[in-house]
């Protein structure tokens, strides 16, 4: 998780979707894994009180693909965790389109320039993979990352991001 990037909620210029438009677009295609996915109640109670006592908010973006299967899996699931909390303090965003530039030399940006979002591949977004979920705070100032998959939740690994760098 990186927390020193130069990143800020503003340095986001495409448009993005809600999560209402999200699942409405994708519905049928991850369906299943938003009604599956059961987020620990205790944990988005800690996110929620922690907020609270910082008189804090967090807004998330999330980059993705509709072609990527690591985005049908955790971008429903973070949809969830913020439909969960029932909050006006938790923001999230999802920007998608991204696409792999098939026939980049090595050492070269792996998102294909024209066709993906400009934040793609944008350098201060270090977008390694999708999805990547950025956290930030509510002045919009960058707090951290999950990238791909979380290392236990969705959840637990928003939790951290919060009480690391809030």
């Amino acid at each position: 998780m990186n927390s020193d990037l130069d990143l800020s909620w503003s340095d986001i210029e495409s448009p993005t979707m809600t999560p209402d438009d999200y699942l409405r677009e994708f519905g049928p295609k991850i369906k299943n894994n938003y009604k599956v996915y059961e987020p620990k109640a205790e944990i988005l109670e800690e996110i929620l009180r922690l907020l609270k006592s910082k008189n804090e908010q967090l807004k998330i973006i999330a980059f993705g693909a509709d072609w990527c299967p690591d985005c049908h899996k955790n971008v429903p699931r973070m949809i969830k965790l913020v439909k969960r909390m029932k909050t006006k303090d938790v923001e999230f965003r999802i920007l998608y389109g991204i696409m792999v530039d098939a026939l980049r030399k090595p050492g070269e940006i792996l998102w294909h320039k024209t066709r993906s979002p400009p934040e793609a591949v944008n350098p201060k977004f270090e977008l390694k993979a999708i999805p990547t979920f950025y956290f930030f705070n509510k002045n919009g100032e960058y707090l951290g990352q999950i990238i791909e998959h979380p290392k236990e939740t969705i959840e637990e690994d928003t939790l951290k991001i919060i009480k690391e760098n809030l």
